[in-house]
């Protein structure tokens, strides 16, 4: 086992939980290597990729990246963090068999509210406070550096830029994933009829839409995975419970917990959940409730659709 992938909708807790095994010391984090896997997708219309696609090819050109990552960083496990991999999660399998899985899950509401903030500040560097504001120049590079600050050998930070920007450096109308978005300003994962789901929905809305899609992608797949190879945790239970979980990760992923390791993880944020209830309007709550409430049922968040 040498390869292991996060799985979880955007704003689930995969930054943090990525973060946490970092500090391992037989652990490295390659963070969000989209440069990697969407070599020969770039030009896509959306983030999901079935079994059928991992040709040879792919799997070859893949597969020596993640090989050569483990090598350069002398780590014994890989972890990949990928929001978007949650729509893949059949394709990821297909190119490492033996790879390790964990879905982290956390609540909707909570997510949708995050995903959307995100959203939102994005859309403020584009537009500020109108269509006319102007585009924040300093604060979309900032948000450039601090993804490139995170991958750690100088050949990715240029592969990363050059995967981004080639072709459209000085085109503002295609920065912050712009191209992605038919040159709108969007965020996370593009599940497959993304576009008709955003022609008839509010941006609140199709963030909903996000958090549903990736679960239900996740959950098609996990059957298909071997039981030694896939764990299950609740956001929740991480930041209320975090020692006994995290020791619980390490022992799936046989990395016995060196001496240290817990002072130097990041600081969990206990009371951070349940968060939608005061920063959600009752519209904001109509808007959302019947995308969500199923997947909420189906989860054990709720009971019934009357939250």
């Amino acid at each position: 086992m040498s390869f292991v992938f996060i799985v979880g909708s955007p704003r689930s807790g995969t930054t943090i939980l990525g973060e946490i095994l970092d500090r391992h010391r037989d652990i490295s984090q390659w963070y969000e290597p989209y440069f990697v896997w969407d070599h020969y997708f770039r030009n896509f219309p959306d983030d999901e990729r079935t079994a059928d696609e991992a040709t040879p090819r792919i799997v070859r050109q893949i597969s020596t990246d993640f090989l050569n990552y483990r090598k350069k960083s002398d780590s014994r496990i890989v972890v990949d963090k990928s929001p978007r991999n949650s729509l893949k999660t059949g394709f990821i399998k297909k190119i490492f068999p033996e790879a390790r899985f964990i879905h982290i899950i956390r609540d909707g509401r909570d997510v949708t509210l995050s995903i959307q903030k995100e959203w939102l500040r994005r859309r403020n560097i584009v537009h500020g406070g109108g269509e006319n504001d102007g585009f924040k120049y300093r604060k979309a590079i900032k948000v450039v550096n601090d993804w490139l600050d995170r991958q750690k050998f100088i050949q990715h930070k240029f592969r990363a830029f050059w995967f981004e920007t080639h072709g459209h450096l000085l085109n503002r109308s295609r920065h912050l994933n712009r191209l992605r978005w038919n040159g709108d300003v969007g965020w996370g994962p593009r599940f497959r009829g993304w576009r008709h789901v955003y022609k008839h929905s509010s941006i609140l809305q199709f963030n909903a839409h996000q958090w549903v899609r990736c679960v239900e992608n996740i959950c098609a797949s996990w059957p298909d995975i071997p039981a030694d190879k896939k764990m299950e945790i609740r956001y929740e239970d991480l930041v209320t419970h975090g020692e006994e979980i995290i020791e619980q990760i390490l022992d799936f992923l046989k990395a016995p917990c060196d001496e240290g390791f817990f002072s130097r993880i990041p600081e969990l944020k206990k009371g951070n959940y349940n968060k939608w209830g005061i920063e959600f309007s009752a519209e904001q709550i109509s808007e959302i409730q019947p995308i969500l409430s199923q997947m909420l049922i189906n989860l054990g968040y709720e009971e019934n659709s009357n939250w």
